[in-house]
């Protein structure tokens, strides 16, 4: 996992591209093969992962863990450097963008999905890379209250996570549809990331890595080469190296 090029997982897309290429959903049984990549609708079952409008030019994914906040990755709330080599060489964060150019919208899709909140204050670890450090709180400017938070968890016998995203179905589909894929195996860890093979894709940075019970104990950070295929790798913060950072979640 040290010392590989990774892109960045978020690709600044309009928002309103995100409703074309949508692939037929399968059924509860079934694997849609154009989803977050390789999985499925998610259909109401994770209403506290929500996507981020980005000043309507950009489209991240973020966890409810508070009625007040939410967790994703600071590469959606940063101005940052367009690649990422880790371990870092140079200063990879350049200054956070203004709160309020966040918009939290809860539903199964960025067309439709209710705008529920603003963001107030962005919250970023005292860093100037993101290479192990890509995690961030954005607090809103009003409590969610119709949305039960997800609670953090520990990667501690973690074995395989879920994933949940807004982000492209693969590296040709489209993206605005919250996804989901279970059951994919954690391939490597550190003492601040782990690794895993086909998952996420642009548009699902800082969305959650679940465990069993639906804790969140990763947040989307980088991958590649591609979407899919045997050579794609994605990056995720581990939430449990970042215990006393979340804290102000519960404050």
């Amino acid at each position: 996992m040290r010392g590989k090029q990774w892109g960045l997982g978020m690709l600044l897309l309009a928002l309103g591209a995100c409703s074309g290429g949508a692939a037929d959903e399968a059924g509860d049984g079934e694997v849609d093969r154009e989803a977050i990549v390789g999985g499925k609708s998610d259909r109401g079952r994770d209403p506290a992962v929500v996507a981020i409008d980005i000043g309507g030019e950009g489209l991240c994914t973020g966890s409810l863990i508070a009625p007040r906040w939410v967790l994703t990755a600071r590469h959606c709330v940063s101005e940052t450097a367009e690649s990422v080599s880790c371990p870092s060489r140079s200063p990879q964060v350049h200054g956070e963008r203004p709160a309020d150019t966040f918009t939290i919208l809860v539903g199964d899709d960025v067309e439709t999905a209710r705008p529920v909140a603003v963001g107030s204050r962005i919250v970023v670890p005292n860093s100037e890379v993101l290479c192990d450090h890509d995690i961030a709180l954005i607090e809103l400017d009003r409590a969610v209250t119709t949305v039960k938070p997800l609670l953090v968890g520990s990667l501690a016998n973690v074995q395989a996570v879920r994933g949940v995203g807004f982000g492209k179905r693969g590296d040709r589909a489209a993206a605005g549809r919250k996804m989901t894929r279970a059951n994919v195996p954690i391939l490597e860890s550190a003492p601040s990331e782990f690794q895993v093979g086909v998952l996420s894709c642009n548009g699902d940075s800082g969305g959650p890595a679940l465990d069993s019970n639906n804790r969140v104990v990763g947040v989307v950070s980088r991958g590649g080469p591609g979407c899919s295929g045997a050579n794609s790798r994605n990056i995720y913060t581990r939430v449990d190296a970042f215990r006393s950072f979340l804290a102000q979640a519960s404050r």
